[in-house]
């Protein structure tokens, strides 16, 4: 089956500059449910290209308190290389009942975000560039990061040859050279919430356990003229 990040698992009560927020329990069960995702289904996510797209679909249903879900490690690209079988014929589902649950804390707001950048005990990971983490490039309001945050971008918790997740210990080194303490929060962020994703799902991955989404990210957090930018 398919799934539709945009506009099917998106709150279509968001503004601008608001894009891919979360949408809400109702309205992703009904999505799910259609699929036919529900009791005793197992979910194997995956996407083209890079897999922040199916890591996103992973968080979402994380966050609703989902777990029988995998990302297709290597993604479409490894499928084909390895001459596995496709098929351009639909594929669909009986649809069932998703019976979800917000998790507490999968998913934090700007006030949260606030709070956290003066507290020792969260590390704010930026899941964007390291020139965008600086001020440069492209930026989505005001140039910059979230003050405090360290970056972790998306990007290089893949090996380019292959696009399929670096080693567990690859990723550690990663993600402690960042800054991250054993048992420490986290909260990632990028500009709409999508590699920030790939980032909490890689931490989850390795057995981190307090891990949280900003899904308003820079997009929201940029453009709030209240809330503080760093840059350099």
């Amino acid at each position: 089956g398919w799934l539709d990040l945009k506009h099917e698992l998106s709150d279509p009560h968001s503004r601008w500059p608001l894009q891919h927020t979360i949408p809400r329990l109702r309205q992703f069960s009904d999505v799910m449910g259609r699929k036919g995702v529900g009791r005793d289904t197992h979910v194997v996510l995956y996407s083209a290209g890079h897999p922040m797209a199916a890591a996103r679909a992973w968080w979402m249903l994380h966050a609703y308190g989902f777990d029988d879900a995998s990302v297709l490690d290597g993604g479409w690209e490894r499928w084909v290389s390895e001459d596995r079988p496709v098929s351009c014929a639909p594929c669909e589902y009986p649809a069932t009942r998703f019976e979800g649950h917000a998790r507490p804390g999968a998913v934090v707001s700007r006030i949260d975000v606030r709070a956290a950048i003066s507290d020792p005990g969260v590390l704010i990971v930026n899941a964007l560039s390291r020139p965008q983490h600086a001020g440069e490039g492209v930026h989505f309001g005001r140039a910059g990061r979230i003050p405090g945050s360290r970056c972790v971008p998306a990007q290089d918790l893949v090996n380019p040859r292959d696009g399929r997740f670096r080693s567990p210990a690859e990723l550690r080194r990663l993600f402690r050279a960042a800054g991250l303490r054993d048992g420490q929060r986290v909260i990632t962020y990028c500009s709409s919430g999508i590699a920030a994703a790939c980032d909490a799902f890689a931490l989850v991955m390795l057995g981190h356990e307090d891990v949280s989404l900003y899904d308003g990210s820079l997009a929201e957090w940029s453009n709030d003229p209240t809330l503080p930018m760093e840059t350099g």
